[in-house]
């Protein structure tokens, strides 16, 4: 590549007022990603443009995907010339986004020049549109475009040169990764040509087409440039694949006894339920594997990919397998406290509904279950932090609790799927670790799978790829993958991400570019160590080979690099490729990319490494200490951890006290737990990572960036505190009156506990009494599920004169949190001798009218009372 493509520079220098304007917004708000005008998008000098004034041109297919003289899966076979030379070929649509025609539409296809290595793949993608020097011809695709209308394109050219031809073509001589660019030009009504809009992906080229035949000579006699002169080819590239399986956090937590006695699957909405379905992503993810591993290079496939498995993701799918109720809505789910009694036992939130079609759902989740069991049955898999939570949040909240449910859950997984995960890995959703989490959540021998710049020194330095021990900390380790390929992957999908490791010069508004596009731009990243591997040369000879005792050679794509040297980059690292956790690609999407990398196994140009092979490497021990930052530029999806972490530990308090209320045993507490965890994975969904750096422009919060991501946090946040506070609320004190009268001395008082929730609880009464009035200790009660126990509290008086005073009780946890506000009797008491006089003249006067009449009655003598009777 002959000097600097421009475009970098240009996108580096934008009006620090717009800046400045957009930094501004409000960080908590939800904003549309897309919420950009294209004045704005001028102004920053955005490329490519979000936000096109006239015309929005968009990439929807390009043919062949992977130029590599076999065609096949994952490279489709090009549609040849009658030379023989293969045709790129580009479609997508064109749209007419502003308010007046267009006229004289015409497109033009563009190429770039390769991307000097495998780290440099992304930086064609904000490329300006001089920097694709190799032109075509502009092709007519519509006369005129009505606003809003949308007119469909398809443009060709030839790889390379056709002798006889003096058409243009792609000038694609040697191996390498190719940007390729449409660009739209047109007139507005009544105004001048101009050019509207482009879009960009990338080709890989890992075999140059052969030049085509001259005429008049035939093919036995075409010279072909030599190979090496003993066959070899280049040293296959090393690959392992995590596959992740998880979903955006839905699920909430409610009120326990709100909706019910029985523990319910609450969801926010129906996104989980529509991914498990037939038609679903997370059916896709399991049955493009499931396809991929039975395809060409498919075992060795099998022994390169490791499935991710969300636990949080794992266990709320169990649970509706195995019949638990779904209700989807977004509320809280929760009375106002217990107090009222309103909705006990019953549906505690009116916008709740269950789904349509429950059966289904359940039929969905239970199948979905038994085909991710057949897929790890003989695959790798790891366990994935619950919920994608954020682990520099949640070693910031500082909890036991928090930190064993988002990493502590292999067993649950095992029991699960029925395989069991490799120990000690630790998968950060941020493809980050900062110094301070590394040492609150790293254990002995643990290893965190994590982006190389992470692993930056306070000196500068980023290691190389590979086991790197994490500087600074105590023993804790890290397997690093490649950046451009990570934010390639994450750039893939519905959701699109600007990753917190990659590049900041080549983040971009990602929605600028198709879905197609970006996943044509990640298979480009994928393949992009392999073209190193070829501009490297041919593999090493062996030294049994040099010695002429080897027997036959290894077979394809799994022997020649065992015999390697392991420093080199190509033969040692190659790609470890980490998608985003929370993957938004559909089946056929990530499908594709397993065909290609399998036909690149197939072919030799790639050889399987098990993750487990690759922890087991040495380790490099860098100088310094980790930096504060992986890349030294602002990171859009920061959390205020400051104010977060705040929150979420006072709600862990709180579950905690819900914890110790329950009366274990008691029989009918199985499902306490089943009420209770939902708040604490509540709390990690409320630290997700998902979406924290998708939208905007990757750089700037006020661009749009992780807005939506912020808003949920903040929602979540609020709910959790609100379903906490009302759960505890469930069990409180009901006064019998306002005034209380003590009849004697030691006249009992009388209380009510009541317990609200679906599951028996014990709880402590406290009192506080005037020094005249003694009240014996309640100790701890007993209340029933869903139930209530009035009390008799033993207690004396030595006061006099029918003085009133104030008692006071409160209801407590066994960890002495108060449940209940105070609950204030007025006791009336004093007064007792006048009392007891009267009840003594009672009783005198009883006692004397009984004896008079029994009298009479043996005498014979009748009461006017007893006419009618006789003695």
């Amino acid at each position: 590549m002959t000097g600097r493509p421009v475009g970098r520079a240009v996108r580096a220098v934008v009006p620090t007022a717009l800046c400045a304007a957009l930094a501004l917004g409000p960080l908590w708000g939800v904003q549309p990603a897309g919420a950009i005008t294209p004045a704005e998008a001028a102004a920053a000098g955005y490329i490519p443009n979000p936000a096109p004034a006239l015309a929005r041109i968009t990439i929807d297919e390009i043919s062949p995907t992977v130029l590599d003289g076999a065609g096949g899966p994952g490279g489709r076979v090009a549609v040849g010339t009658e030379s023989g030379v293969p045709v790129v070929t580009v479609s997508g649509t064109i749209t007419n986004v502003g308010d007046i025609p267009l006229e004289s539409v015409d497109v033009r296809l563009q190429r770039g020049p390769r991307a000097a290595d495998a780290e440099a793949v992304r930086e064609p993608l904000v490329w300006s549109e001089p920097s694709f020097a190799v032109r075509g011809e502009f092709l007519r695709v519509a006369e005129t475009v009505a606003p809003g209308q949308s007119v469909p394109y398809r443009v060709s050219m030839p790889a390379r040169e056709i002798p006889g031809d003096p058409a243009p073509d792609l000038q694609l001589t040697e191996p390498g990764i190719y940007p390729l660019l449409v660009n739209v030009n047109g007139t507005p009504e009544g105004g001048s040509p101009a050019r509207l809009d482009d879009a960009r992906t990338q080709l890989p080229v890992l075999e140059a087409p052969r030049p085509a035949a001259l005429p008049g000579v035939d093919d036995d006699d075409e010279v072909v440039a030599p190979g090496p002169a003993d066959g070899r080819g280049p040293t296959p590239v090393p690959l392992t694949m995590m596959w992740p399986l998880a979903a955006a956090p839905t699920r909430i937590a409610t009120v326990p006894g709100a909706e019910g006695p029985d523990p319910v699957v609450a969801l926010t909405d129906d996104s989980l339920l529509r991914e498990l379905s037939e038609d679903g992503r997370l059916t896709g993810l399991v049955r493009a594997a499931d396809d991929a591993f039975d395809g060409p290079g498919g075992q060795d496939l099998r022994r390169a990919v490791c499935l991710g498995v969300d636990p949080e993701l794992l266990g709320t799918v169990s649970e509706i397998a195995d019949g638990r109720a779904v209700l989807i809505g977004n509320g809280t789910g929760g009375d106002d406290g217990g107090s009222s009694g309103r909705n006990r036992g019953g549906r505690g939130d009116p916008e709740r509904s269950a789904p349509a079609d429950p059966g289904a759902v359940e039929a969905d989740a239970e199948r979905w279950l038994d085909e991710l069991r057949a897929l790890a049955e003989g695959t790798c898999v790891v366990t994935l932090p619950a919920a994608q939570a954020g682990l520099e949040a949640v070693g910031a909240v500082g909890s036991t609790e928090l930190t064993r449910a988002a990493l502590d859950s292999d067993d649950s997984v095992e029991r699960i799927l029925g395989v069991s995960p490799i120990p000690d890995v630790l998968v950060p959703a941020s493809g980050t670790l900062l110094p301070g989490t590394a040492e609150a959540l790293g254990e002995p021998g643990a290893t965190a799978v994590v982006a190389a710049p992470s692993t930056r020194t306070d000196t500068g330095l980023v290691p190389p790829p590979g086991m790197v021990g994490l500087a600074g900390t105590d023993g804790g380790r890290a397997l690093t993958y490649s950046a451009p390929i990570g934010a390639a992957l994450a750039a893939t999908g519905s959701a699109p991400e600007n990753p917190r490791y990659s590049d900041p010069d080549t983040r971009y508004w990602l929605t600028a570019d198709s879905a197609a596009a970006r996943l044509q731009d990640a298979r480009a990243a994928l393949l992009a160590p392999v073209v190193d591997a070829i501009d490297a040369g041919p593999a090493p000879i062996a030294p049994l080979e040099a010695a002429g005792a080897a027997g036959a050679g290894p077979s394809a794509g799994t022997g020649p690099a065992a015999d390697t040297d392991p420093s080199g980059p190509a033969a040692d690292q190659g790609v470890l490729a980490v998608p985003p956790q929370v993957w938004s690609v559909d089946g056929e999407a990530a499908g594709s990319l397993l065909e290609t990398l399998g036909a690149q196994l197939a072919a030799g140009r790639m050889r399987a490494v098990p993750l487990t092979e690759r922890l087991a490497g040495p380790v490099t021990v860098p100088d310094g200490s980790l930096a504060d930052d992986p890349t030294g530029a602002v990171d859009p999806g920061a959390v205020d951890l400051a104010g977060v972490d705040r929150r979420v530990s006072d709600a862990l308090r709180g579950i905690g006290t819900l914890r110790s209320l329950v009366d274990a045993a008691d029989p009918t507490s199985a499902d306490a737990e089943g009420h209770l965890d939902p708040m604490v994975t509540e709390a990690l969904r409320a630290l997700s990572e998902t979406g924290r750096r998708a939208g905007g422009d990757g750089t700037s919060p006020g661009s749009g960036t992780g807005a939506d991501a912020r808003a949920g946090t903040a929602e979540r946040l609020d709910r959790l505190e609100q379903t906490v506070s009302r759960s505890l609320g469930r069990v409180d004190l009901l006064p019998p009156g306002s005034v209380f009268t003590m009849a004697s001395p030691n006249s009992p008082l009388l209380l009510v506990t009541r317990n609200a929730l679906p599951f028996p609880v014990r709880v402590g009464v406290t009192v506080t009494a005037p020094d005249d009035i003694t009240v014996e200790p309640v100790g701890v009660v007993q209340i029933p599920a869903s139930g209530s126990r009035t009390l008799q509290v033993p207690t004396q008086s030595d006061a006099e004169g029918g003085v009133r005073h104030t008692v006071a009780f409160v209801l407590e946890g066994p960890d002495g949190r108060p449940l209940s506000e105070p609950v204030e009797l007025s006791v009336q008491t004093g007064g007792y001798p006048v009392a007891q006089a009267f009840a003594l003249a009672a009783a005198a006067l009883a006692l004397i009218l009984g004896g008079r009449r029994y009298l009479r009655y043996r005498r014979g003598i009748l009461d006017p009372a007893d006419e009618g009777h006789r003695p």
